[in-house]
């Protein structure tokens, strides 16, 4: 069977196979592109699981701890900086804001 596609150009069912063809290879080249995605997701996943497996958490003491080492850090340096900063205005008589 023949069929023209441009005209004066007869085509036949063999020259349109190959056109098929590089279709389908594009499609599976697609097709392969997203599955190595997926597999590279799925695959970052375990990894961060099993990494996570392997973390040696803190217990609550610790925890609580130094959260209170981090809120008094916290304190102290606000202090140091609100007092240099009241010596700079006193020494260099500049009003306070």
């Amino acid at each position: 069977m023949k069929r023209i596609t441009a005209p004066g150009r007869p085509v036949d069912e063999i020259d349109a196979k190959p056109v098929a063809k590089e279709k389908d290879k594009e499609k599976e080249a697609r097709a392969e592109e997203r599955e190595r995605q997926w597999r590279r997701i799925v695959d970052g996943y375990r990894a961060i699981v099993s990494e996570m497996k392997r973390v040696t958490w803190p217990s609550r003491d610790e925890w609580v701890s130094a959260t209170l080492i981090t809120v008094g850090l916290v304190a102290v340096v606000a202090i140091w900086t609100s007092l240099i900063s009241r010596i700079v205005e006193f020494v260099f008589h500049i009003p306070a804001a």
